[in-house]
């Protein structure tokens, strides 16, 4: 805020701006089986896959809900921080609407949670499959399994560090209102918004790997089915 002279980072303090956290998975349909058995475990899969892919698409939906207000909320960021001490009426309304924005990226973060646990309810449905469809098959399936897990933890620990970055935005909007801050407090605040948000970047580099491997053990799972 102007009268502070303390230099926040309007680009980069305020709301992540976050990397593709949803690289959607292949959804792989498979050829005819060469033995009934083969083809019962190909249907149950792309049953369970295709219900995947429709959680998936619920995230798509909150996370491009997410975006837009991310971008409205860090314009708003912007312009609040430029108004003086002088102004204050003006950044009380420019922190109330940003609260209120942050909250409803919170409840998503929450909608979001909720569809992840069902998607990871549907995937141990994979534990159901036929296993009397050969050695490479139960291969492919378990290493699926595998991906699919990993996939979900790390999908849980985004979100995690995203609910910390909305605690740690939610300090700093508060000291933006408050009378007698100190420059130093405002500074540290920011700091603490720019290193959340990092780790929550790093973290979604490698969610992001992990959808890349589960695409890869899908594609697998294909080949093995097509022989």
């Amino acid at each position: 805020m102007k009268g502070f002279t303390v230099e926040l980072e309007k680009d980069r303090g305020n709301t992540v701006r976050k990397l593709l956290w949803i690289i959607p998975m292949s959804l792989m349909l498979f050829v005819g089986g060469c033995t009934e058995e083969q083809d019962q475990m190909q249907k149950e899969l792309a049953g369970i896959l295709t219900d995947i892919q429709e959680y998936e698409t619920k995230v798509v939906e909150y996370e491009n809900q997410l975006a837009t207000l991310e971008k409205k909320e860090q314009l708003l960021f912007n312009k609040t921080v430029d108004f003086t001490i002088e102004e204050r009426e003006l950044i009380e309304s420019g922190v109330s609407k940003m609260e209120t924005s942050l909250e409803e990226r919170e409840n998503l973060i929450e909608k979001e949670r909720g569809v992840i646990d069902d998607a990871e309810q549907t995937a141990k449905r994979l534990e159901s499959l036929p296993t009397e469809t050969g050695d490479e098959a139960e291969r492919a399936i378990a290493k699926l399994k595998t991906a699919l897990s990993k996939r979900f933890e790390l999908h849980y620990e985004v979100m995690d560090l995203y609910s910390e970055l909305t605690e740690k935005q939610s300090s700093l909007y508060e000291l933006l209102i408050e009378e007698n801050v100190k420059r130093v407090e405002l500074e540290r605040a920011t700091v603490a918004v720019n290193k959340q948000r990092a780790k929550l970047e790093d973290a979604i580099l490698v969610f992001n790997q992990s959808t890349l491997e589960v695409n890869s053990a899908l594609k697998e799972t294909q080949q093995v089915e097509s022989e």
